[in-house]
């Protein structure tokens, strides 16, 4: 009984603590710990793969856009128990090493006024704050995709000096004819142009013939092998 007693005591207090405190929607307890946390507003830093941006004052609303959401989308911040406006956003991935971003200070746009670097725009004359981001390769489950606006980048990670080639619909289903590079130590690559339209590949490696596994998506030939597909939209 004492056991429970106690449980519940705990678990009351819990909640009467996070009622009391922002409840930032972030998965990782140290990036919760460290938002929460936050006593005095600073220039943003990055905390588990998230850029963080801080404000202080008397404002109502505290926003942000950034240049690589074309500044389409405002994001809110959150104010957590020391007063200071709070906001977290995932790194983005790719190879983007700045970003740049416009607060919204009670509908006003403004520069981050704890961030001294900042650039103008040459066409308005506006203020644009900029962030330094650490580089976040796309080349993951879930975020990859071979298609991008220059043709079709097929990557694949093995054990460095082995030969890897790519074979699908669009060449015949040859093995040899297409061949990956190996740019960098077990990382090979191969980018070719593709008429639009729907495409079905596989990697040999080693002399087995493997799905993409960066690829989500998976289809099933008559043979019941697997095999990626890709689709390249029509200008």
């Amino acid at each position: 009984m004492r056991i429970r007693t106690a449980i519940a005591v705990a678990l009351t207090l819990a909640l009467c603590t996070a009622q009391g405190a922002a409840a930032f929607d972030v998965t990782s307890v140290n990036l919760h710990l460290y938002l929460s946390g936050l006593k005095q507003p600073g220039p943003p830093v990055v905390v588990e793969d998230h850029l963080v941006l801080s404000v202080a004052g008397a404002y109502r609303f505290v926003g942000a856009a950034f240049s690589y959401e074309g500044w389409g989308t405002v994001h809110s911040f959150e104010v957590n128990r020391y007063g200071v406006f709070i906001l977290a956003v995932p790194v983005p991935y790719g190879d983007a090493t700045m970003v740049r971003y416009r607060l919204v200070l009670d509908g006003l746009w403004a520069a981050d006024p704890s961030n001294p670097e900042y650039e103008r725009d040459q066409a308005t004359g506006a203020s644009m704050s900029l962030a330094h981001l650490p580089v976040r390769p796309r080349t993951v489950l879930g975020v990859w995709d071979p298609v991008d606006d220059e043709g079709v980048s097929f990557y694949f990670q093995a054990d460095p000096g082995q030969r890897v080639t790519v074979a699908g619909s669009f060449n015949g289903w040859d093995p040899f004819i297409h061949e990956l590079e190996e740019t960098e130590p077990g990382s090979y690559w191969l980018k070719l142009s593709l008429s639009p339209g729907d495409y079905y590949y596989v990697f040999f490696y080693k002399g087995e013939r493997i799905a993409d596994p960066l690829n989500r998506r998976l289809l099933y030939g008559a043979d019941g092998k697997p095999v990626s597909a890709i689709t390249i939209a029509s200008n």
